[in-house]
């Protein structure tokens, strides 16, 4: 495969996305070749025109624009990440010139609501992109559920596989001094409608030292809100370094059996308190390698416990690392995982 030309098309706005995923193909013997969709959706319009793909405007200069790099350049593969604005036309017509399609999504396009909460604007962002996946060789979702869905959309001769979320290794990463640490659990994560305001409301008012950063929260807990802003990068990551514990709920709206900070945290070496789903007790050993919980009362229990046994947090954080990178769980890992399927 080396020296064949892939095409990487998404919005490129996350470094631990399109970014990372690329540096690694590339040094997996791919020339890469970035297709950055972020730059043709500017301002509100902008805004509009992305989360209703309507083939007009950005959208139709997107598909010209795609086009014309495959045609000026010897391409092998397409990755589309996370791509809802392509039409099932300009996917029909790389297709008939040879190249290889390969689609990855990893919010929930293929159905499921929770308490009606899903976005009326959720059946019109995946629209163009549930009818291009017939068009696809090769789809990659995001959690087990959506492979048989996925299946439902696609070409009989398609393959449809799993493409678990990953952590990227810091290189010389530094501990942080326990007498540094800034709180005893720390949330980082948006607020969604399902049990996690209550739960995080029980954990503040049973007295536990909390912090909580994301999107969304400002009309919940009015009298923490100097903790309650969106954290990116380094603050992240200083954020989760700084806490004891660090604490993951999971999208009931995107039905998640587990999010990109399950794996993020344990990679930091530290320790990960996650809703309990069959598929992270098959990760990760519970009270060895992380801890989970189903209810408020069951979470604050483990809060008290972890603190009661500080050794405890250190230990199980070790061993939910160890475990994640014997099992290759890392980018690196994950890419090449990744591109053994492109051999079709």
């Amino acid at each position: 495969m080396a020296n064949q030309k892939l095409i990487l098309a998404g919005f490129w706005n996350h470094t631990y996305c399109e970014e990372s995923f690329s540096k690694q193909v590339n040094e997996s013997g791919f020339d890469v070749i970035p297709f950055r969709m972020a730059k043709y959706f500017k301002g509100n319009w902008g805004k509009y025109f992305n989360a209703i793909p309507v083939p007009i405007g950005p959208m139709l200069e997107i598909n010209k624009d795609l086009l014309e790099l495959v045609s000026s350049n010897d391409i092998h593969y397409i990755f589309l990440w996370n791509c809802n604005h392509i039409l099932p036309s300009t996917l029909r017509r790389l297709r008939k010139s040879g190249v290889k399609i390969i689609t990855y999504n990893n919010d929930d396009p293929y159905g499921g609501v929770f308490r009606n909460k899903k976005p009326w604007l959720h059946v019109f962002q995946f629209f163009w992109f549930l009818r291009s996946l017939k068009f696809s060789d090769l789809i990659f979702v995001y959690r087990p559920i959506n492979i048989t869905e996925a299946s439902k959309f696609s070409h009989p001769s398609s393959q449809v596989k799993l493409f678990k979320p990953y952590f990227i290794p810091i290189i010389g990463k530094s501990p942080v001094a326990k007498e540094d640490y800034e709180q005893d659990v720390v949330f980082i994560g948006h607020f969604e409608d399902d049990n996690r305001s209550e739960d995080l409301d029980y954990l503040f008012h049973n007295n536990i030292d909390l912090k909580v950063y994301g999107t969304g929260w400002f009309n919940s807990f009015s009298e923490h809100q100097e903790s309650i802003y969106p954290l990116y990068g380094n603050d992240y990551i200083e954020a989760l370094k700084k806490s004891k514990i660090c604490l993951c709920f999971l999208s009931k709206m995107n039905r998640d059996v587990y999010t990109r900070r399950c794996f993020e945290i344990p990679g930091l070496n530290k320790l990960l308190l996650c809703e309990r789903t069959e598929e992270m007790l098959s990760i990760l050993k519970e009270d060895k390698e992380a801890v989970y919980f189903n209810d408020k009362y069951e979470l604050l229990n483990k809060i008290q416990w972890l603190l009661a046994n500080p050794s405890k947090i250190d230990e199980i954080a070790e061993a939910g690392c160890k475990r994640l990178l014997d099992d290759g769980h890392d980018i690196k890992s994950r890419t090449a995982e990744i591109l053994k399927n492109l051999e079709f």
